[in-house]
């Protein structure tokens, strides 16, 4: 399994927290004193570093070359390290409210897009209800809400937008309009995924774009783990996952064989 940025930065910052620098002045230079376990420290931020780097390569950098310079001027670089690590763990530590993942769907394929809410968003992924769209869920939509008013405010305040494209999809004025909204929006992650029964040919532009992904395909939920865990910094459990993957696609291929 491996570790979330959120972990090690504050792994990080209670090592550091041991860590004491004692200037000592004789015959004109300084010399510094350390107390703590240096090396420990320096192992943990490396680590960190590493963690970093694919998604805040600027931070990664900026941190590594503060490591690599420690020595010369320790009091100045041991504050510029525990400043980061104070951003990375204040950005984090309230990161989990602000998960939001949208799921377009057509209400007739609900069997489908239930498994996958639960196989592979909550169970593989470790998402909570409150971090999804989806207007299969009763409680998404309040009883005299404007319902197209709840959909565009929830794709507005979303991360990621899934897409699950099926003939039920396809023939849903209401599903058509979401995905087409969804592709004019900006910073917003749009996954498309079709459904079994559907051939690449019959998606229309997805096709020539070559963004939809087969909605059994495991490389592409592999990617798709890979890009949420990432982006929400969500340790990953590749075994638990994997099992997950495999009970939903054989739930689907039940549906469709």
């Amino acid at each position: 399994m491996e570790e979330s940025i959120y972990r090690i930065a504050h792994r990080c910052k209670e090592i550091s927290s041991e860590v004491q620098i004692n200037v000592l002045v004789g015959n004109g230079l300084l010399r510094y004193q350390y107390e703590g376990s240096l090396q420990q420290f320096e192992k943990e931020l490396l680590k960190l570093c590493k963690a970093l780097q694919i998604k805040y390569p600027e931070v990664s950098i900026s941190l590594r070359n503060h490591i690599s310079q420690y020595n010369n001027h320790p009091t100045f670089h041991q504050g510029a390290i525990e400043a980061i690590l104070d951003c990375i763990i204040n950005l984090y530590g309230c990161r989990e409210s602000y998960r939001k993942i949208f799921i377009s769907h057509a209400s007739a394929d609900a069997p489908i897009i239930n498994a996958f809410i639960k196989e592979i968003l909550m169970l593989g992924c470790g998402l909570i209800p409150d971090d999804i769209f989806c207007t299969l869920d009763h409680t998404a939509i309040r009883t005299g809400d404007d319902f197209r008013e709840q959909i565009v405010e929830n794709m507005k305040s979303c991360d990621f937008i899934l897409c699950f494209i099926s003939e039920n999809y396809q023939k849903s004025e209401i599903c058509q309009n979401e995905m087409g909204a969804a592709w004019t929006m900006d910073n917003k992650r749009v996954l498309p995924f079709k459904f079994p029964n559907l051939l690449f040919s019959e998606i229309g532009f997805l096709n020539v774009v070559k963004q939809a992904a087969n909605i059994t395909d495991k490389t592409k939920l592999d990617e798709l783990y890979r890009e949420l865990t990432v982006y929400y910094d969500i340790p990953q459990d590749w075994i638990n996952y994997n099992q997950r993957t495999t009970d939903f696609i054989n739930q689907v291929n039940e549906n469709y064989n």
